[in-house]
């Protein structure tokens, strides 16, 4: 479990209860306002025991039911109780700035990503939709229940090297918890981007002219041009 997953639910105002991947939740969730499934390593089917936990809290009766959140292994655990299957990457999507379509509003998002395995939105449910779909390769991101305030995301909001174009997904999870939301979950429009400025033409100083892993690699065209003009 990432540390920033902590910070940002903790710096929003959460008391956390961390528990064991195999801890037995779903007898205590009249304890707590919200479940929050954390990334990890490998194969998402070998975490038996979680995905028993899962089936049976996201089954529980309407009047009992509480907001879940996961990411990156949280969601490919979420798929698989909720009956979907998890497939193998050819590569895996590794590396900050992949583009994600957010299904419910149109939005693209820059993300960083790290991991091996997604869930195949074909094998989702009825009452199940794909939120989140990755631009390069059409790879599911996340999922959200169609009438539950269920859903997560492949990809890492919290990540502390950014992007953090998805941070707001902590402050919806925490939003629905205290508001003991029931219904799904929907993401608010973000406001219009800006016009685009009127201008023909402009000079870009940018680096090269040096191999990679040399000293001043990245700055040194702009450096060069620096000098140039003190002088």
């Amino acid at each position: 479990m990432k540390h920033n997953i902590i910070r940002q639910l903790v710096k929003r105002g959460a008391e956390l209860t961390v528990v064991p991947w195999d801890y037995p939740f779903a007898s205590e969730m009249d304890k707590y306002d919200g479940l929050f499934l954390s990334n990890g390593p490998g194969d998402p089917t070998m975490c038996v025991e979680t995905i028993e936990q899962l089936q049976k809290v996201i089954t529980l009766p309407e009047d009992q039911m509480k907001p879940l959140f996961g990411i990156c292994l949280g969601n490919q655990l979420m798929g698989l109780a909720s009956g979907g299957k998890a497939v193998k990457l050819p590569f895996g999507n590794r590396g900050q700035n992949q583009p994600v379509v957010n299904h419910l509003t149109g939005e693209c998002y820059i993300t960083p990503q790290n991991h091996g395995y997604a869930i195949d939105s074909n094998s989702l449910t009825s009452e199940w939709d794909p939120l989140f779909t990755n631009a390069n390769d059409g790879s599911n991101e996340g999922i959200c229940h169609m009438t539950r305030p269920y859903f997560t995301a492949q990809f890492h909001p919290e990540a502390a090297c950014g992007p953090t174009d998805t941070e707001f997904m902590f402050d919806t999870f925490l939003d629905a918890c205290k508001n003991k939301q029931k219904t799904r979950i929907l993401f608010p429009q973000r406001a219009p981007a800006p016009p685009r400025p009127q201008v023909k033409k402009v000079l870009l100083l940018g680096s090269g002219g040096t191999s990679i892993g040399q000293a001043g690699e990245f700055d040194y065209s702009g450096g060069q041009a620096i000098k140039v003009s003190k002088n």
